[in-house]
């Protein structure tokens, strides 16, 4: 029986799934094979990113392949002839040698190991030659730029990708001897590599939407070289199995959006059920299996409509139709915890439900790129001289924070930014300021090993979550930041109470930083000894704000607009995210400051805590929250021992709960 690139099943049986438990993707590969046809390819190379030719190609084959009807095969030859025709693939930045490229070499390479039996020699010649001079020049461009570029980035989509590429057409034309072999054993060295590497809680630092549309490679690589040589990185990598995970917990509670940490375009561009698929079966993952299946049934085009990213979900099918294992049961999320820790990259995650209207609370600090690359980039550098530091994705935002519920965002991120800046994010600046080196691309390429975030302390009760990021070494030198630390308290009653301690060797401004889709209205009369109340509104989701600044500050509301080119290719294509903006910042300049936060969210129909009132006694400030039953203190000494309503408690940081009155017990946050 005829041995098929890339496809891991008998193909007599395939053809018979398509017609039964694999019908809905059999139907999927047909109604994008036919978006095909009306599709007018251009004579000349276009001045675009030309990814999608890559995956159009492939699935018309596949097409054909399991069902042997002409008209597939027509197309698949239309789509094909115009791209071999192309002298070169790719527009503007590294023609021949990166995305654009890789995209249509992997694609042309399964298509001809499909097709080729249908071909005459000539055709056949035509084809190859082509694979072969676009594997040359990806292969020889790798060898040329070692140890710098995407060549050695280990971390970023652009190795797996452009080496997925070059495996894939090794592969293809194998029986040519020894040359093709030299393209997979490349490739398979580099990835070797690549899985030693990777985070192995399987977060990824790049952000969701890039992990859709790089980590997905991983995934099809692993499978081609299991397929293929069956070396199975599925049993050797932490990533693969568990990133997954990353990828859930980073999902707003609707599973429709994303929570935009690191580069993401919008906020529905981030679902891979090529990943799901394969998790699912390489894993027995019900879970993913049930978000597949969910995306497929429900999110699908209303994805491709609104993402940003091309060539975009639609055209995995093919990938879909090839990874699904009908044998894996789905399975409910609420089976899982409802809170997530990502040690690598200094990531927490807290829902309050798996329902789709759950407050959704995603909070970050940590090393760039996470502690394990952060670790092995020095590595490589210091043992090869290997310059990895590709970590443009990764956005200057340690200590920040978004914040979904009710069925919408109420503390938003950046997303996607060409020059981030710390002003872009939830958090503090200091005299206007924020991060060494930022606003360019890759703020973190001159960092040195000190120059990290990190979370000091992460605790989990059944009543609240406490979490204290230090993010100092990354604010520029000359502002001689001791201390920048983000107390975090998360109560299963549905607020958090942010509490920021600054301190430096010389005077400062600080200014805390949200923001939002919306404006909010500020409440003007003194608000329970708060020096401000904020009331944000946003359709069915509402939020209240108190702030309580430890010294005099003024408050401010602006607009702020980013803009962002998404890729060299196109420069007149970007994407522009506005933000609406609150600055609460010292009057007077000072060596420390410290702020409390109070985050209520709220549905529209429904009344908020009404009883908050801050406490601002000699030596200590804090929070007092009343509900019908409870009362809860969130008390800050400056001293080590907190003292209070005579309880005496030897804590810096403290929370005292009260049940009519009563006493209760104390939770030491920090001694």
């Amino acid at each position: 029986m005829r041995d098929y690139i890339f496809i891991d099943q008998d193909i007599e049986q395939l053809r018979k799934d398509i017609y039964g438990n694999k019908k809905r993707f059999y139907r999927r590969l047909d109604d994008q094979c036919r978006l095909y046809y009306v599709k007018q390819l251009p004579k000349e190379h276009p001045s675009e990113s030309t990814t999608y030719f890559g995956l159009a190609i492939a699935n018309l084959s596949l097409a054909f392949l399991l069902t042997r009807q002409k008209h597939y095969y027509e197309e698949a030859m239309r789509w094909i002839r115009c791209v071999i025709s192309y002298d070169h693939w790719g527009n503007a930045h590294l023609v021949d040698v990166d995305l654009s490229a890789a995209w249509i070499l992997f694609g042309l390479s399964l298509s001809y190991d499909w097709l080729k039996d249908q071909w005459d020699e000539e055709e056949r010649q035509r084809v190859e030659q082509k694979i072969i001079l676009q594997a040359r020049r990806m292969y020889q461009f790798k060898i040329e730029t070692n140890g710098h570029g995407w060549s050695t980035n280990y971390w970023q989509n652009h190795n797996w990708i452009n080496l997925t590429g070059l495996a894939a057409a090794g592969y293809s034309l194998s029986y040519l001897g020894e040359e093709p072999k030299t393209w997979t054993e490349c490739a398979k060295d580099n990835f070797s590599t690549v899985f030693d590497l990777l985070a192995d809680d399987g977060s990824d630092y790049e952000g969701v939407v890039y992990w859709r549309y790089g980590a997905m490679w991983l995934f099809v690589y692993a499978h081609l070289l299991k397929e293929r040589e069956g070396i199975d990185f599925f049993k050797i990598s932490s990533f693969l199995e568990n990133t997954f995970y990353y990828r859930l917990y980073q999902a707003a509670p609707n599973l429709e959006e994303q929570i935009n940490f690191g580069d993401c375009h919008d906020r529905r561009s981030g679902h891979s059920t090529a990943i799901y698929y394969k998790t699912a079966a390489e894993y027995n993952n019900g879970y993913a299996q049930c978000l597949g299946d969910m995306v497929v049934d429900k999110f699908l085009y209303r994805e491709a409509m609104e993402s940003r990213v091309k060539p975009g979900i639609l055209p995995e099918c093919f990938f879909e139709l090839l990874f699904y294992h009908p044998q894996v049961k789905p399975e409910d999320f609420s089976n899982l915890p409802l809170v997530k820790y990502f040690d690598d990259l200094g990531l927490v995650i807290i829902r309050s439900s798996w329902e789709m209207d759950a407050l959704h609370f995603s909070f970050k600090c940590g090393a760039p790129g996470g502690k394990k690359q952060w670790e092995k980039l020095w590595e490589l550098k210091n043992t090869k001289n290997y310059d990895c530091f590709g970590l443009s994705h990764q956005h200057p935002d340690n200590n920040s924070f978004i914040l979904h519920a009710n069925g919408v965002f109420m503390a938003i991120d950046d997303g996607y930014n060409r020059t981030v800046k710390t002003s872009d994010h939830n958090m503090i600046l200091v005299d206007g300021q924020g991060f060494e080196d930022e606003n360019q691309n890759n703020v973190f390429k001159n960092y040195l090993p000190h120059m990290t975030g990190k979370i000091e302390t992460f605790t989990e009760s059944d009543d609240y979550i406490y979490i204290v990021g230090e993010t100092a070494g990354t604010y520029k030198k000359e502002l001689l930041m001791k201390h920048c630390k983000r107390h975090i308290l998360y109560s299963n009653q549905g607020y958090i109470i942010v509490l920021d301690q600054l301190e430096s060797e010389s005077e400062h401004v600080y200014s805390w930083i949200m923001h939002a889709d919306t404006h909010p209205e500020e409440v003007k009369e003194d608000y329970n000894n708060f020096s401000y109340k904020l009331e944000y509104r946003n359709g069915p989701g509402c939020m209240d704000v108190y702030q309580l600044p430890g010294k005099s500050a003024s408050l401010n509301l602006s607009e702020n607009v980013v803009r962002a080119v998404m890729t060299t290719q196109e420069p007149d294509k970007y994407r522009e995210t506005v933000m609406k903006t609150i600055n609460l910042s010292t009057t007077d300049k000072s060596k420390s400051a410290e702020f409390i936060h109070v985050l209520v969210p709220f549905p529209t129909d429904k009344k908020p805590i009404d009883k908050i009132s801050a406490i601002k006694e000699q030596g200590l400030i804090g929070i007092r929250i009343e509900t019908e039953k409870k009362e809860t203190l969130f008390i800050t000494s400056n001293d080590k021992v907190v003292s209070y309503n005579n309880q005496i408690v030897n804590a810096q940081i403290a929370v005292l709960e009260y049940e009519q009155g009563e006493f209760k017990k104390v939770v030491k946050l920090r001694e």
